[in-house]
């Protein structure tokens, strides 16, 4: 078993959801995309908002893993210009992001974030974070 294995655990069955994964930082960014991989995710990046937006506009995605400070535009204005559209509206955001103050937990969740994680990133948090929404996602419709 490798060390990855061990602080992440095995692969889970593949699963047709698509994450998208923006951040800016390389090792946070390969952190959780290797972490959302081994659970069966498939997984796009961009290492921007304004990347991300693009990506999110021509292939939506059925969720989205977002940080809040990042180059060309922030987290939290790619989330509002999100759920300005009316076919993206309901793509649930989580950020997970190191900055944790009150006040930015609360432009989080006025943007509309489904969640808000707290880095350093917890595996199995964040992946029971994502089971909880696609589940809940699943029961209402």
């Amino acid at each position: 078993m490798s060390l990855f294995d061990a602080l992440f655990g095995k692969n889970k069955p593949d699963s047709d959801k698509k994450i998208l994964v923006v951040e800016d930082n390389e090792i946070d960014r390969k952190v959780v995309v290797k972490t959302l991989e081994r659970a069966g995710y498939a997984v796009d990046v961009a290492k921007n908002g304004q990347e991300g937006y693009r990506k999110a506009t021509t292939t939506p995605p059925e969720l989205i893993i977002l940080d809040c400070e990042m180059p060309e535009m922030g987290g939290i204005e790619m989330c509002q210009k999100l759920k300005e559209i009316d076919q993206l509206r309901d793509i649930p955001v989580v950020f997970l992001t190191s900055l944790d103050t009150p006040g930015n937990v609360l432009d989080c969740f006025e943007a509309d974030a489904e969640n808000f994680l707290a880095k350093p990133l917890k595996p199995k948090v964040l992946i029971k974070e994502i089971e909880k929404i696609f589940a809940d996602r699943t029961a209402v419709n």
